[in-house]
């Protein structure tokens, strides 16, 4: 028996509203289980004696539930969560609930039959009962999917574009594992989804978790099985109420499951790889003068040493592959996410340093002409007049020591006209290295300045890097700009995933070596660019589809050769493992390099982008969206992508225009 002397403290309480119940309208024909809050014992109902015509609604959960819910507090499975309306207000108010008329009828219409994804709540009951708590709940989404079966079992998933091998490898090495969406205080999950793998997990102690709520570590993983998700068919037509890393399947498809393991089912081995192969020879990490591999660990270090946190895949690897392959990259994204402290970890984790081989230039709305930042020719007194952002004397002093990586930070890179202060260079970084000059004058002009004569060579050994706000006190970035840089948008990450690295184990790593231009353009980077033959044919089909409605907003064969080195360019761990997964890649390269293309007015794009319904919050998928979906094999993939043109339907809908 329950007993009210059951304390839970308040870190645990919200914690365990992390978790994540699949749940159902209350069974009216069990109307016992229904607490007598209100006036009848129906799903739902008018809470009695209440002046404020509140609502009481009662949900099932048909799926597992946190270990301190059924085994500290005993809570029967049939027993009912419970919430009000006026406690619901954020989900109520995005499907227009308190427009209603009649509220009680629009709610059961609304969620009769549904499968209903809740996050728990644990609220302390003051009425004298045995029970210490009341079960409440936050509504996070209600599936168009149908109730069919009475009990679900959770499918979470490693965090998206983490490869299988890395996963592999770090359950043999009990490294930690990061289940985004599913808090440790879950049972230990049976299946696990990873780069399209399937997982199969058969007892409780394989896997051990560690003091961070979302991570998991390896504790017998040789007794763990894995089928590529190509050997079940029928997978992803089983997976209900998806959502971010956490799906579910019907009981009866989980032991359907079971059997095929069984079956067919391969342990897990650990790899015992120790070379990377590279332009077809084996290159011994050894041989190195300072390994890629290190260059990212010390880049993760001075990230945590500053107290930053950014999404390892989508931040950092992003960054690193799309800079190194290109000779300019935009780091983008709401305020304070943290753009320019990434490009100056960046710097710091290269050897660079500010004023010497790091250029800061703090852009202005001023800024409308190459002189604002470059300087002019005084042609009275024969001078050039520099500018006081310094970037020709920087420029200058980078060529004359070539073997050495400098960096510009174009801060807040839109405030100003970007096409215009910035068109030296749009076609100079196009040119190969032994090309590019920079002239900052007519060669007939007098200047007593010779050097500057000849214009200032700029060479592969300059990284140009901007950051942007993309709001209505920016600039738009030209075609012509967008073309030749990726524009990587960055995420707020969970507060949860920022706690990760508390427990990850401290690795021995290379945090002095300065890096260089050899080790940066040669030894990190390859030459050659390959494309796959079903990447080719998607991006002629993006090339019809969006050169139809725009001429200027179609895949050129720049942005396509771009895509082929950057894939080609995904670093790799010391075992050969690619630290992204290449799909994941190329879904980055989509949005980075194809779809920030896409703005304007919704006359313009939405047919391309398609319609969001905000009264019901329902996205209806446009021709982009749509012709993405019929190239997946899986439901992670192309999930960056996807989500970007949601949200720009989501914009043409509020504001009637995407940026």
């Amino acid at each position: 028996m329950i007993t009210n002397n059951i304390e839970i403290n308040e870190k645990v309480k919200r914690e365990i509203g992390n978790c994540y119940i699949l749940g159902r309208l209350a069974d009216e024909s069990d109307s016992d289980r229904i607490p007598p809050l209100g006036k009848e014992r129906r799903a739902v109902t008018r809470v009695q004696n209440d002046d404020k015509d509140t609502i009481v609604f009662y949900l099932q959960a048909i799926s597992d539930e946190p270990k301190i819910i059924k085994n500290t507090l005993n809570k029967d499975h049939k027993e009912c969560y419970v919430s009000f309306d006026d406690r619901n207000s954020r989900y109520l108010q995005s499907i227009k609930y308190y427009e209603q008329s009649d509220k009680i009828q629009f709610l059961r219409d609304h969620l009769e039959n549904k499968l209903i994804l809740f996050r728990p709540k644990l609220s302390v009951r003051h009425d004298n009962s045995l029970h210490p708590y009341h079960y409440n709940f936050d509504i996070v989404l209600v599936s168009d999917d149908k109730v069919d079966s009475n009990y679900y079992v959770s499918v979470p998933s490693i965090k998206n574009g983490v490869p299988s091998a890395r996963f592999e490898k770090s359950l043999f090495e009990r490294s930690p594992i990061l289940l985004p969406d599913y808090p440790n205080y879950m049972d230990i999950p049976e299946f696990i989804l990873c780069d399209g793998y399937l997982y199969f997990i058969p007892y409780q102690d394989i896997l051990e978790t560690g003091a961070n709520i979302n991570l998991y570590y390896g504790k017998k993983p040789e007794q763990i099985k894995r089928l590529a998700l190509n050997d079940i068919p029928d997978y992803w037509d089983n997976v209900k109420s998806a959502y971010r890393e956490l799906g579910f399947i019907t009981d009866v498809y989980a032991s359907k499951l079971r059997d095929v393991f069984h079956a067919k089912g391969k342990p897990v081995m650990l790899q015992e790889n120790i070379s990377v192969k590279k332009e077809d020879k084996v290159i011994e990490e050894e041989n190195k003068t300072l390994s890629e591999v290190d260059f990212i660990s010390r880049l993760k270090y001075f990230a945590d040493v500053e107290g930053l946190t950014y999404q390892e895949e989508e931040a950092l690897i992003n960054f690193h592959a799309a800079l190194k392959t290109e000779n300019i990259a935009v780091l983008g994204g709401m305020s304070g996410t943290g753009k320019t402290q990434l490009a100056l970890l960046y710097a710091k984790a290269l050897g660079l340093k500010r004023d010497e081989n790091l250029l800061i230039v703090p852009i202005s709305p001023s800024y409308t002409e190459p002189s604002d930042i470059l300087g002019y020719l005084n042609h009275q007194m024969g001078l050039f007049m520099e500018s006081e952002t310094g970037l020709v004397s920087f420029l200058e002093e980078a060529s004359e020591r070539e073997n050495e990586l400098f960096m510009v930070l174009f801060d807040e890179m839109n405030l100003g006209q970007v096409e215009h202060y910035f068109s030296p260079f749009i076609s100079l970084l196009e040119l190969p290295k032994d090309q590019r000059r920079l002239k900052l004058f007519s060669k007939d002009a007098v200047c007593h300045n010779r050097k500057l004569k000849e214009g200032i060579p700029v060479r592969d050994n300059v990284l140009f890097v901007g950051t942007a706000n993309f709001d209505e006190t920016t600039k738009d970035f030209s075609n012509r700009m967008l073309d030749r840089m990726n524009v990587i948008f960055l995420e707020k990450v969970t507060f949860g995933e920022a706690l990760v690295d508390k427990e990850t184990k401290i690795e021995i790593f290379d945090k002095e070596t300065v890096v260089d231009r050899k080790i940066y353009r040669e030894e990190w980077t390859q030459k050659e660019t390959i494309l796959e033959e079903n990447e080719i044919s998607l991006l002629d089909r993006l090339h019809s589809l969006m050169s139809e409605y725009d001429s200027q907003i179609g895949v050129s064969f720049r942005i396509a050769k771009g895509i082929g080195k950057y894939l080609s360019n995904i670093p790799l761990d010391k075992d050969g493992n690619p630290f992204v997964t290449r799909k994941t890649g190329f879904d980055y390269q989509i949005k980075q390099r194809i779809l920030t293309k896409i703005r304007g007015h919704r006359e313009q794009i939405q047919d391309l982008v398609g319609t969001f319904d905000l009264e019901n919050n329902k996205y209806q998928p446009g021709l982009i969206s749509r012709l993405l979906q019929e190239e997946l094999s899986g439901e992670d993939e192309f999930k960056t992508s996807l989500n970007f043109i949601k949200q720009k339907a989501k914009e043409l809908s509020r504001n009637g225009y995407a940026l």
